[in-house]
Parts: structure tokens; sequence; C-alpha cells
């Protein structure tokens, strides 16, 4: 973090006596997943009662707090000057009355080059310096006019380059502190000007063996720092006023964009704002990159404590956080959604009569090594040196299993197949139908053959809730497996359906999945297998569901 050495006035002090200005480095920073950072800063005041402190400061709105020993914070501004070299474009003024070597271009793509001492002896005002005209005194005396756009470059001996001072407005931070306050000053705030990403590369062994490690990303778009504390959180928080900058925030202006055309116009949604009203007022990192979660979104926090970081403005860097080894299986994974709604109705998956099929994936099971979380990540995962997939990683606590999908499975075919068969629960229509009907206070329907309310014996295939027709039926299905590898395969199945189980070859694991609200609650089969080499394998199951019509 630069800072200028300069003195000035505070209105709140006598005439007279000024606050100096003190460096504030950064000592440590929080930096979260959606571009925002907890930054603060520390000043050493000594005995001053009061001093400033500049730098790129862009807090967001009511995040700014200091330490309980400082008074007050005021936002100034104050004037302070500087010396540059004269660019490139006052030829006349940088070289007046040296030697030098002028490149001039010849337009057919060749260099001349002349030697001379610039003279000022035609200079022309012009807001368009390509048009000066350089006078260049030869040693046989004679005095050439060359026109600025005509020279490339300019070669001097002496190396002397004329230097000019530039005054230039700041702003400033002045700090105020309490009575016989003592101790240094912190101040801290959040911003968005650093941004991190983390990444996960795991290594398959030999003997079902891994080995995974994780780094972040860091984007630096503040100003430079030097072996700070640093803390990165696998999360964000949440942040309402993520869009908006503090008053207190120290920010550039923003030369106003073109207006649209006079005549109509025609753009594509994402050009059209391009044509916006322009923003007051933006901060130093605008163009850091990274995506920001919407204001008040709450992701799940972990920290990720590392080494001092240490990283200058607009840099970037990619450092290790954590490595460490586990075990790992392979299975094939097999996802296969509900056909129906919570009404019975056939829902057509994936506009595909074959969709349920295709959804069949080679996965990686292995649990959490680390002492923390593995966050939502990028996931490189390899087979030795080999690369078999770039995959999105999912939340992994400390200790649970995770199945990551690697890719698709093609040499283990699937087969699926459902129809409507004669209902075998009456007694789920008998309670549903006459429960309702009767808790209602309306009769139901004396259809011969449909509802028989005069006998509670008799099957019920059908009835009126609420005024709409629902029939009771069973959904009877087939899967059929083969296994092309030659070597076993370990296989699982987990399939959505709605409506109440009634049976299935295999030995599935029954699990409720919603219950509440619905006709037809939602379950799942979960069938965990194992196919030899060359195996085919036939799975039967029935379920019971309530139709609408």
């Amino acid at each position: 973090m630069k800072f200028c050495k300069y003195f000035f006035l505070a209105a709140a002090m006598p005439l007279g006596l000024a606050a100096a200005e003190l460096p504030a480095p950064a000592t440590e920073v929080q930096i979260f997943r959606n571009g925002t950072a907890l930054i603060r800063h520390q000043v050493t005041p000594g005995t001053a009662s009061s001093f400033t402190v500049t730098g790129n400061f862009s807090p967001l709105e009511g995040t700014l707090w200091s330490s309980s020993n400082v008074k007050q914070i005021r936002k100034t501004l104050t004037e302070i000057s500087r010396k540059e070299p004269i660019p490139f474009n006052d030829i006349i003024s940088t070289w007046k009355n040296q030697r030098v070597t002028l490149r001039l271009a010849c337009g057919n793509g060749k260099i001349e080059k002349i030697s001379g001492t610039i003279i000022d002896l035609y200079k022309k005002e012009t807001h368009d310096h390509w048009n000066q005209i350089v006078t260049l005194k030869c040693s046989n005396g004679n005095i050439l006019a060359i026109r600025h756009n005509q020279i490339a470059g300019v070669e001097s001996a002496a190396l002397k380059v004329a230097e000019r001072t530039v005054k230039e407005t700041k702003q400033a931070w002045e700090f105020t502190l309490m009575p016989k306050a003592a101790g240094p000053v912190t101040f801290d705030y959040v911003s968005k000007v650093l941004n991190w990403t983390p990444a996960f590369k795991m290594t398959l062994l030999p003997e079902k063996k891994f080995f995974i490690t994780g780094s972040a990303t860091v984007v630096n778009s503040g100003d430079e720092l030097k072996n700070v504390k640093c803390t990165f959180w696998a999360g964000a928080p949440n942040i309402e006023n993520s869009t908006l900058f503090s008053p207190m925030a120290i920010v550039r202006q923003i030369a106003p964009r073109p207006g649209p055309e006079p005549r109509p116009l025609v753009v594509r949604a994402e050009a059209a704002r391009m044509y916006a009203p322009a923003a007051a007022t933006a901060y130093d990192g605008a163009n850091a990159g990274g995506s920001f979660a919407a204001p008040g979104v709450v992701q799940n926090m972990a920290p990720f404590n590392t080494a001092p970081l240490s990283l200058k403005k607009g840099e970037a860097l990619v450092r290790t956080l954590c490595s460490a080894a586990g075990s790992y299986e392979n299975l094939v994974r097999w996802q296969i959604p509900a056909r129906q709604g919570d009404n019975g109705r056939h829902i057509w998956v994936n506009r595909n009569p074959d969709g349920n099929t295709n959804n069949i994936w080679e996965c990686l099971r292995f649990v959490n090594p680390f002492k923390h979380p593995i966050p939502d990540a990028s996931v490189e995962i390899c087979d030795g040196a080999s690369l078999i997939a770039q995959i999105k990683g999912s939340w992994v606590n400390p200790g649970e299993s995770a199945t990551w999908e690697v890719t698709r499975c093609r040499d283990v075919k699937a087969t699926f197949t459902e129809q409507e068969a004669p209902s075998s629960i009456k007694e789920r229509g008998v309670g549903i139908f006459q429960r309702l009907d009767r808790g209602s206070g309306k009769l139901p329907p004396r259809r011969a053959g449909i509802l028989q309310s005069a006998d509670k014996k008799a099957p019920v295939k059908g009835g009126v809730i609420n005024g709409v027709w629902y029939r009771v039926t069973d959904i009877k299905g087939r899967i059929q497996l083969k296994n092309f590898r030659k070597t076993p395969v370990k296989l699982l199945i987990e399939m959505d359906y709605f409506g109440e189980f009634v049976s299935a070859t295999g030995k599935p694991e029954k699990k409720a999945l919603n219950h509440f609200g619905s006709l037809n609650p939602k379950n799942q089969l979960v069938w965990n297998l194992t196919l030899k080499p060359g195996e085919t394998r036939k799975l039967e199951f029935r379920y019971n569901i309530i139709v609408n019509r």
C-alpha cells in the first residue's frame, strides 16, 4: 500500500496544527467465496491525537468499524504534488537542447535515422500532438521541421529526461482519537477487492487408494498486501447491501458512457445495459472478475487457515491448502427419476422414451479424509498421470461418505419397462375414498363395480375426492441388467416413485422421501448389487398408485 507524504489543515483543528499522514497497512484479510473480503488495517499513532490515512478503501454500506479509541472518522480531500517524466508526445519539452537520434517511419515499412539537436524554433500550440512540428538542428547547420506523427522513437545519448510536477487531489480518512487514547488504532470493513476460488485434484493410486490436494486461486484488485494474515472461507456471509457502497468509500469517478444513437436502435438483451444510465461512482476493482452471490444469500461457512499472504494489486496466485490420502471404491450408479406426479399422472421423462436408461454413471465412492469439509469446487480426477474427468464436486463434511459421478457408463446395459396392472391393494381405496367422502359429509357415488359403500368388504376401484374422480391401480415394472465387462461390477440403483410399495425382487432397501400433503407419497427403492462378468439379471417391482381419472 503506497502512501504520499503531505500535511493539510483540518477544519476541526486549530489553525496551524496539522494532522500527519500515517501508514495503515492491511494486517488481516478474510476472503469469502462470493467475491467479498473483510479487511483489517492497523495504525500506530504514537502521541498524535489525530492523523490521516489514504488508500484504496471501498467499504460496502454499513461495514466500516474502528477500535474503541477512535472518536470519529472524517472523509477529506487533499492536494499532493508528484514528479513524473514528460511523456513522449511532447518531444520538444522533453529533449530540448539535447542531441538525439530520431527514428523516422518512411511509410514503406523501413525506419530512417537522423541525428541532431532539438531546438524550440517552431512549436505550434495544438491539442493534437500528432500535428506538432519538431525542429531538429543538424551538425551541418541545417534545420529540419518534422511532423510528430513521422517519429517512431527517440534515442538520447545523454539519457536525460525532463520531469514535470503534477498536482492531484486525493481522498483521505482523518481519524480523531478519544482523549488520553493509547495504543494502536485498527479499522476494518467489507469490500469487493479480493476473490478466491477453491479447486481439488484427486489422483487414483494402485490398490484403490487416492491422494487428494486442495488449492486456492486468489485475485487481488485492491492495494498491495504484504505478509497479511489470511483466512479463506468456503462460503459467503449474509450481506444484504453487497451492491451498495458506503458514503465513506474512496472511489474513482466513471467517465459518462456515450448515449444511444438518435436513430431507432435494436439491441440484444445482453447489450441493452450498455445504454443504461451511468453510475456515479465505481470501485477501483471493477474489473476484478468473479461472480458475486445475490444479496442476502447465505452459504455454508468453513474456514481454511493458510500462511500469510503477500500479493500486489492486479496479481493472482495459486496456493496449496491441504492434502490427504484415502481409499475409494468404484461403482456404477443408476438414478431413475419418478415417472408420475403426486396425482398419479404420467410425466414424460426427459422428453425421451429411453430417458430412464441414459443416466447410468461410473462413480467413485470415498470418505472425506480431511478434518474440514470439501466445499463445492472444481475437481480434477486423474488415474495416475492420465486425466479421466474434471467435475464439479459437491460439499462433503469431515468423515462423510461421498459419491462423485466421473463419466457415463457404457459397458453396463440396462432396460426399464413399466405398465399398468389390476390393483392388488383394494383396502387402500376403501380407506381413502370412504374416509374422505364420509368426512366431507358427501355420499359416495353408488355405481355398481365402482364404489360399493353398502358392503365395506367389497373392493373399491375408484371414487370422488373433493369433486375429482380418482381410480386405484398398480404399476408393475421390470429392470434388466447386463455386465459386458470382464470384471465384477458393483451396481447402485436408486428408483423414485409415487405410491405405496407392493413387492420387489432383489431385496431393495425401501426409503420414504415425502409422505406429507399428497395422495401418493414419494418413495424410493435402492438396490445394491454385484454383477459377475457377463451376467444378466432381471429385477421386478410393483407399487400401488391413485391416478387422477
